[in-house]
C-alpha cells in the first residue's frame, strides 16, 4: 500500500493473495480516482468545490468575514491619522482587502499579496537627452530585444533605445497605490527549510505574454520593468525580498512546509460523495418522479373481453378526442360504452431519493471545516451555546492575528513608499459573545471614576471602543449641540425682549391717548398673572381658544399674558430638571 504527498492512497495498490481472487484495498474508494496528486491541481479543485458547494461557499465567506471589525489607529496626531484612515478605508478599502485575503487563505490555504508602487515611465533620447513620458509617445517595441523605436519630440530624430533608456519615476500619490492578490497556481516558492526563508517566483500567464509581445500599450506603460525583462528572457519573475506577504494555514511538517495546506482537502472526498448522490437523485428525478399513465379497456370478467367486441382503433380515437375536450373544458364528461382502466408506470421517485444522505454528507463537510452548522443557518444563541462560541472564538484568534499582521504590513509599506510616519493600526477587539456581565463591571468602574467614588481606572476611549462609539465624532456632536442650545436661548431671549418692548410702547401710547381703559403697568401685570394661573390649569385646546379670544379683545393684555406664561413654563421646566437630578444623585 502506497500513498502520495497528501496522504491519499494510490488506487492501483491492491491486496494480493496466492490462488485467491484479488480484493480492493480496504482504504481505497471510488472517489479517490478524482483526488489530485499535485498541489497546483489541488488548488484548481478547491476553486471548483468553493463555487459548486453552497454550504462551503456560505461557511467560508461568513467564517472569514465575521472576525473583521472596525479599523483603529493608535496616534494622537489627528492629521496623520486622517491620512492613514483615508488611505486604508477609502483608497485601499482595507476591510474588503482583508476579506479577500481571508477567502484566499481558506480556499487555497495560502494568501499572497504584494504592493504595486505607482510610477511614470519615461524614455530618454540618446541624442538630446530629453526624457519623454512614454504615454505621450507613439512607439513600437521589440520585446525579444526590449527595444523601443519612436520619434523624439524635442530633436525630431528617429531613435531606437533599449532598457538602458527606460526611467521609472515613482508617483507619490496615495490614491495610486494598489495591492495585488497573486494566484497561488502561478507562484513557485524556493524554500530553505533550515532558515525558513523563501524566494517567490511568478509564472507570467501566456495570455499576458501574448499581449505584451503584441505591443499592448497600456500594459507596457504600466508593468514594472522586472516583468518586461522576464518576458524578454522567457523566465519567471522573481520577487524581491520581503515583497510578498504570505498568509497560510500550515500543515504537518512533512508536507510542503513552504505552502499552506488548503482546508478543503479534508472535504474533497465528501464533496465527491455528495456529487455521486446528487447525480443519482438527478437520474431518479428524470426517470421516476413523473409517472407514465397508460389508459386501456378494463376487462369485466374472463368471458367479457371488450377488446373482442369493439374496434380498438375507434376506441382510441374516441379517448383521444375526449381527452382534448377535457383539456379545453374541465367540466367535459365522456360517455364510454365499456369500463376503462389506467396503469401507472413510475412515480415512486420520492421513495428512492437520497435527500437524507445528501444532507448528512453536507453537514459532515461543514463540520470538517470546523464550522458549526448553526453558523450557516443561525441558532447560535442561548446559554447552551456559550461553550461552542468560546471555542470558535479561540479558533479564530490565530486568524485574527494573521489579519492584524497583514493590516500593519500594508500600512507600513504604504507609509514607507509615501514618506509618512508609521503608526500602529489594528481592529477593535473581536468577541463572538456579548459578555454583558463584564461590560457592566467595566461601566461601574468608569462611573465610579467619573463621580469621584474611586480612582479613574477606565478611560473614556476604552468605554467608547467597547460600545463601538467614535469618541471624536461624539465630541463634535456634543460641541455642536451645545452651540445650538446657546443660539436657541439667545433667540428666545431676544423675542421676549421684543414682546416686552412692544407691550411697553403700546401701554405708553394708550396712556398718552387718555384712553378709557387707563392702563396701569403693575395692575396689568397682576391681572396677567391671574390669567396665566387660570390658563395653566386648562387643557391645551381650551388654553389656545381663550388666548385667541383675549388677543381679539385686548392686545396689550394678550402680550403680557404670553410673556408671563412663557416665563412660568420655563421656571416649571427648570424646577422639574433640578428635582430629577437630585433623585438621580
Amino acid at each position: 500500500m502506497s500513498t502520495n504527498t497528501y496522504g491519499i492512497i494510490d488506487p492501483s495498490t491492491m491486496v494480493q493473495r496466492r490462488n485467491v481472487q484479488s480484493h480492493p484495498n480496504p482504504y481505497y474508494n471510488y472517489t479517490q480516482v478524482f483526488t489530485p496528486r499535485r498541489l497546483k491541481e489541488l488548488f484548481k479543485w478547491c476553486e471548483f468545490i468553493f463555487y459548486n458547494s453552497p454550504h462551503i461557499f456560505s461557511a467560508l465567506r461568513k467564517f472569514g468575514e465575521y472576525p473583521i471589525t472596525t479599523l483603529t489607529y493608535d496616534t494622537t496626531n489627528e492629521s496623520l491619522k486622517n491620512k492613514h484612515q483615508y488611505l486604508l478605508e477609502k483608497v485601499l478599502k482595507a476591510r474588503e482587502l482583508l476579506i479577500m485575503a481571508t477567502l484566499d487563505k481558506y480556499v487555497y490555504g495560502n494568501a499572497l499579496l504584494s504592493m504595486y508602487q505607482p510610477f511614470i515611465r519615461y524614455l530618454k533620447c540618446p541624442k538630446c537627452k530629453t526624457q519623454t513620458n512614454i504615454k505621450n509617445l507613439d512607439y513600437s517595441v521589440n520585446m525579444r530585444a526590449l527595444r523601443f523605436s519612436y520619434k523624439c519630440e524635442n530633436c525630431h530624430a528617429q531613435v531606437n533605445v533599449g532598457e538602458e533608456a527606460i526611467i521609472d519615476r515613482k508617483v507619490m500619490l496615495s490614491r495610486k497605490v494598489n495591492f495585488i492578490r497573486w494566484d497561488p497556481k502561478m507562484i513557485d516558492i524556493d524554500h530553505n527549510d533550515i532558515t525558513g526563508e523563501s524566494t517567490y517566483y511568478f509564472t507570467i500567464p501566456p495570455s499576458l505574454i501574448q499581449r505584451i509581445n503584441a505591443g499592448h500599450k497600456s500594459l507596457i506603460d504600466t508593468l514594472p520593468l522586472g516583468f518586461l525583462k522576464a518576458v524578454k528572457a522567457n523566465k519567471k519573475f522573481r520577487f524581491t525580498d520581503n515583497a510578498i506577504f504570505h498568509m497560510k494555514m500550515s500543515g504537518p511538517a512533512g508536507i510542503n512546509p513552504q505552502w499552506g495546506l488548503p482546508p478543503l482537502l479534508s472535504v474533497l472526498q465528501l464533496f465527491h460523495y455528495t456529487a455521486i448522490l446528487r447525480k443519482a437523485n438527478e437520474a431518479i428525478a428524470l426517470d421516476h418522479l413523473t409517472p407514465f399513465r397508460v389508459i386501456h379497456p378494463a376487462q369485466a370478467s374472463a368471458q367479457a373481453d371488450p377488446t373482442v367486441q369493439i374496434s380498438l382503433q375507434k376506441w382510441q380515437e374516441s379517448v383521444q378526442y375526449n381527452m382534448k375536450q377535457w383539456r379545453l373544458d374541465p367540466l367535459h364528461i365522456m360517455f364510454a360504452p365499456i369500463p376503462m382502466g389506467m396503469t401507472q408506470v413510475g412515480g415512486q421517485g420520492r421513495a428512492l431519493l437520497t435527500l437524507g444522505e445528501v444532507q448528512e454528507a453536507e453537514k459532515n463537510i461543514v463540520s470538517a471545516l470546523g464550522v458549526p452548522i448553526e453558523f450557516i443557518y443561525g441558532g447560535l444563541t442561548g446559554k447552551g451555546m456559550e461553550a461552542t462560541l468560546r471555542l470558535i472564538e479561540n479558533q479564530l484568534e490565530t486568524h485574527i492575528n494573521d489579519l492584524l499582521d497583514l493590516l500593519q504590513w500594508v500600512d507600513d509599506r504604504c507609509a514607507k513608499f509615501l514618506g509618512w510616519d508609521t503608526i500602529p493600526v489594528g481592529m477593535t477587539k473581536f468577541r463572538m459573545i456579548d459578555d454583558q456581565m463584564t461590560k457592566q463591571v467595566i461601566f461601574n468602574m468608569w462611573m465610579a471614576g467619573q463621580q469621584g467614588g474611586g480612582p479613574q481606572v477606565i478611560s473614556d476611549s476604552t468605554m467608547a471602543e467597547m460600545y463601538e462609539i467614535d469618541l471624536n465624532k461624539e465630541k463634535d456632536k456634543i460641541k455642536q449641540e451645545t452651540l445650538d442650545r446657546v443660539r436657541d436661548q439667545q433667540t428666545l431671549e431676544q423675542e421676549i425682549n421684543d414682546i416686552q418692548n412692544s407691550m411697553a410702547r403700546q401701554v405708553q401710547m394708550e396712556a398718552q391717548r387718555g384712553g378709557a381703559q387707563g392702563y396701569n403697568q403693575q395692575q396689568v401685570i397682576a391681572e396677567a398673572d391671574q390669567i396665566v394661573a387660570q390658563l395653566l390649569s386648562l387643557d391645551e385646546g381650551t388654553r389656545k381658544s381663550q388666548l385667541h379670544q383675549l388677543q381679539m379683545e385686548d392686545m396689550v393684555m394678550y402680550s403680557v399674558v404670553i410673556q408671563r406664561l412663557e416665563q412660568q413654563q420655563t421656571t416649571m421646566t427648570q424646577q422639574a430638571k433640578s428635582q430629577m437630578g437630585q433623585m438621580g444623585a
